[in-house]
């Protein structure tokens, strides 16, 4: 299949206009100006086609242009924005939702951005998130999207609380907007383990049970917490509508110190010598 390089195209064009308008504009005006001329490049008539990009792809059958965007990838063209914009502008449909059973992790991961949270698709992504089959970038975006739709996959995404895929449930589980007990559950359970707490502290505070208050107001006592879930746990309390209006002194914390040092010696919440204050 010919594939036409639309960026390529549109690249040699600006090149001419900026060699011959060398020192015209700043650096800043130039990217203003490419990325305007970019957005009206869509609607250009290009003489080697005999169309602008934005006709040349919308006279496409929707199985050409998957195709298209197969064969982009296949041969290393990149892909242009007008084919993805044709394609989202026809919504899901069956040979875009096929794309979620090849194997190649670029082309599914521009399934997954182009499909987005279509319910059509939330039973293949909880499958896909299950499957050892896919990287974490491919995973992280499927995270992404099923938080979208927490309600809708709970059932699905339950059994991998069990699994290595844990965070990507739990993380999915605290976007719930009906609330569930086993859902509940599995997030206090994860917090009450202690390995992340700043983590899972703001998994509760984003599911919204108040009975995590009381976990959460007992772990913000503990004496050997740092900085970072001493921020988080307050943070999570407040959420839920709790208060905590103890103070703690971190000049010797290291995230405390790091994050110090960073802004230059000055402290940055309002405080002195290292110490919260109180709320």
């Amino acid at each position: 299949m010919e594939i036409i390089d639309f960026d390529e195209l549109f690249n040699n064009k600006i090149a001419k206009t900026i060699e011959k308008h060398a020192g015209e504009r700043t650096e800043a005006e130039w990217e203003d100006y490419i990325a305007e001329a970019y957005a009206k490049y869509g609607d250009t008539y290009i003489p080697k086609i005999g169309k602008t990009p934005r006709q040349y792809f919308a006279e496409m059958s929707n199985s050409r242009l998957v195709e298209t965007l197969k064969e982009c990838l296949l041969q290393g063209v990149p892909v242009s924005d007008f084919l993805c914009e044709e394609i989202e502008k026809r919504g899901v449909f069956p040979e875009l939702l096929s794309l979620l059973e090849e194997t190649d992790e670029e082309l599914v991961h521009y399934a997954v951005n182009l499909i987005g949270a279509d319910g059509a698709a939330l039973g293949r992504y909880a499958q896909m998130l299950a499957s050892d089959a896919y990287d974490e970038h491919i995973k992280d975006a499927l995270s992404d999207v099923l938080k979208q739709r927490a309600d809708d996959v709970l059932e699905e995404i339950l059994p991998l609380v069990g699994t290595e895929n844990r965070p990507y449930a739990l993380e999915i589980l605290s976007k719930l907007h009906k609330k569930d007990e086993r859902a509940y559950r599995a997030l206090l359970s994860a917090f009450s383990e202690g390995e992340d707490v700043p983590l899972y502290a703001g998994y509760l505070a984003s599911y919204g049970d108040e009975r995590a208050l009381e976990p959460l107001l007992k772990e913000i006592e503990r004496e050997d917490i740092g900085y970072f879930a001493f921020q988080e746990l307050k943070f999570a309390i407040e959420a839920l509508g709790g208060e905590y209006g103890g103070s703690r002194d971190f000049s010797d914390d290291p995230e405390y110190r790091a994050i110090k040092e960073a802004s230059a010696g000055s402290d940055i919440f309002g405080g002195k010598g290292g110490e919260e204050p109180k709320s």
